[in-house]
């Protein structure tokens, strides 16, 4: 019976290693720097949050250069004031430009920063797109795994955004497939520490690819040797971050398997509702929710 278990689980982890790489059909840059940030102001004056709060939402968009008529949607239903977006962009479409037609669309700020070159001049990468402006914006390169094949450079995408209770620090991420809690823990180390001296509100999110598997040599996937999305909640629980996604449903497709990949941690201010979204033509489901500062002491709710 263990035997059985044993080859069942290895057959799931070779399918969940397929799907992972799938979703990231390009190899790394040959050198992991910073490449220049676009910022676009919004195309109207006239979009202001409300009085209070702050609705944010995450989606790894999965290159899909066809989901600007989602996106548009999904900002409307949940009244987004700050967008985070992962993999934008693809080999027919430069995320810049995906991004620029999607903030003249919205009226809304935004800013783009590459990760990784696509062929002809194409780029993919992080995205901040929000309703008020954007400053401040700054990349942290974090650490670089060569995972014997589909190896990719991976960023943080900083920059403070203006509210009416005042300016929230905001960084979008977007971590590594096949490596293990150690080493996605040591990624988001350098993040943490630009943030330690920081007083204003804080939020965190995107893809952080929290897989509960283990990895061997990065291509051997052992399911549920690892509880990566516990160790990264620990982490950001030692840092001050709380999330209100623990027990919501999971935020990756696949066979209807609990894999939660996409978070908002939150620090500073709390969330008074929440809910995963489902987003049509995108591999990810989104993340949404909707906070306020701290003291408020509003009482939650998931919707």
């Amino acid at each position: 019976m263990f035997r059985g278990f044993v080859v069942c689980a290895l057959s799931l982890g070779a399918v969940l290693s397929g799907v992972c790489t799938a979703s990231a059909p390009v190899e790394a840059s040959s050198q992991c720097t910073p490449m220049p940030v676009t910022t676009r102001a919004a195309s109207t004056a006239d979009h202001q949050t409300q009085p209070h709060g702050l609705s944010v939402a995450s989606l790894n968009m999965a290159g899909r250069p066809d989901i600007g008529d989602e996106l548009a949607a999904w900002a409307q239903q949940r009244a987004i004031d700050v967008l985070l977006l992962q993999e934008v962009g693809d080999k027919s479409a430069d995320g810049a430009q995906f991004i620029a037609a999607l903030s003249d669309r919205l009226g809304f700020h935004s800013v783009y920063a590459p990760a990784d070159l696509l062929g002809k001049g194409q780029t993919q990468g992080l995205a901040i797109v929000s309703r008020n402006p954007i400053d401040d914006a700054q990349i942290t390169v974090l650490s670089h795994h060569h995972l014997r094949f589909r190896s990719r450079c991976r960023i943080a995408l900083a920059a403070t955004v203006s509210t009416a209770d005042g300016p929230v620090r905001i960084v979008n991420v977007h971590l590594d497939t096949r490596i293990n809690s150690e080493d996605r823990l040591a990624q988001l180390a350098p993040i943490l520490e630009g943030l330690e001296h920081d007083q204003r509100p804080q939020i965190i999110g995107g893809d952080f690819n929290t897989m509960d598997i283990g990895w061997f040599q990065s291509m051997w996937p052992l399911p549920y040797a690892q509880h990566q999305a516990k160790a990264v909640r620990t982490l950001m629980a030692g840092e001050g971050f709380h999330t209100p996604f623990v027990d919501t449903r999971a935020t990756f497709k696949l066979l209807g398997l609990p894999l939660k990949l996409d978070w908002l941690f939150l620090k500073g201010i709390n969330a008074v509702a929440w809910s995963v979204d489902e987003a049509r033509l995108s591999d990810h489901r989104g993340v949404w929710a909707r906070v306020t500062p701290a003291e408020r002491g509003n009482q939650p709710s998931v919707d």
